[in-house]
């Protein structure tokens, strides 16, 4: 698997990260949830759909995070440190795109994800070798999220989803490290695979407002040494078949292996506007 080096890729996420985008679904509306990683049932009030038809719903997300840890793209040189807020990832922003659908059937339910990052940054890297003075970090990573599962509970005032899948990583990343006598660059360019088991819940608040919470769990099988997330939040019903959201995301991953290290934390809150037809 190309987990190996994917490194300071992971500041795309900053953004996106999206990995999962929480909108609340209208509270009087017979359709669902929003999608992956952010994902946010639809509120634990609202009619069941009909069992003999299909839903459907797109989220766009922005998450304001900023990044914590370290990582290594060269090898023999020493790790980086990553100390990136929001304002530092908006400097580095070059382009992104952040987008999210999910379908149900009467308790089956789908949800995707995609998201696409651009960053280019000199700020908030932590140079460890004295022989270094500048860094510059060059990162494109796109990451593709399915997942489906059943809704495990649908009757009561809450809403359970049990969820299952994997996540696709795309990764291209450079990073240059200068100093007055030495200089030392690497480019990695990775793909691989981790996969995720999920679970999200909606409970209504009342009138036109629902809270909801999901978190996943991905890799230590395979691709990442291990990979998690956690988001928190409140939605409102605008109209009947479209809603607004804020809440909180906690995204973190780990890996070790060889010459790479990647091991980052992003966390910070997030807007989601929700769709249904």
């Amino acid at each position: 698997m190309g987990h190996c080096r994917k490194a300071a890729a992971v500041f795309p996420l900053l953004f996106v990260l999206a990995s999962a985008a929480e909108a609340a679904q209208p509270a009087d509306a017979p359709t669902d949830t929003p999608p992956v990683e952010a994902a946010s049932p639809e509120p634990a009030d609202a009619p069941p759909p009909a069992k003999d038809g299909w839903q459907f719903a797109t989220i766009g997300y922005a998450w304001f995070a900023n990044a914590h840890g370290e990582t290594d793209v060269i090898g023999p040189a020493a790790p980086v440190g990553l100390d990136l807020s929001f304002s530092d990832v908006l400097k580095a922003f070059k382009f992104a795109f952040m987008g999210a659908a999910e379908a149900r059937h009467d308790r089956f339910v789908a949800l995707g994800d995609l998201t696409f990052i651009h960053l280019d940054t000199k700020k908030g890297i932590d140079i460890r070798e004295q022989d270094f003075l500048d860094a510059e970090l060059d990162s494109r990573t796109a990451e593709v999220t399915l997942l489906g599962g059943y809704r495990v509970a649908d009757s009561g005032p809450v809403i359970v989803d049990l969820l299952g899948g994997g996540r696709i990583n795309f990764f291209k990343t450079t990073l240059q490290l200068d100093g007055p006598n030495r200089s030392a660059d690497g480019s990695v360019k990775q793909t691989w695979f981790d996969p995720l088991v999920a679970a999200r819940v909606g409970v209504p608040l009342g009138g036109k407002w629902s809270a909801s919470l999901y978190g996943d769990l991905g890799g230590i099988v395979m691709g990442s040494d291990v990979t998690w997330q956690t988001v928190a939040g409140v939605d409102y019903q605008l109209k009947p078949k479209m809603s607004i959201g804020a809440g909180y995301r906690i995204y973190k991953v780990h890996f070790d292996e060889g010459d790479f290290l990647y091991d980052v934390a992003q966390k910070g809150p997030m807007i989601t506007f929700r769709t249904d037809f």
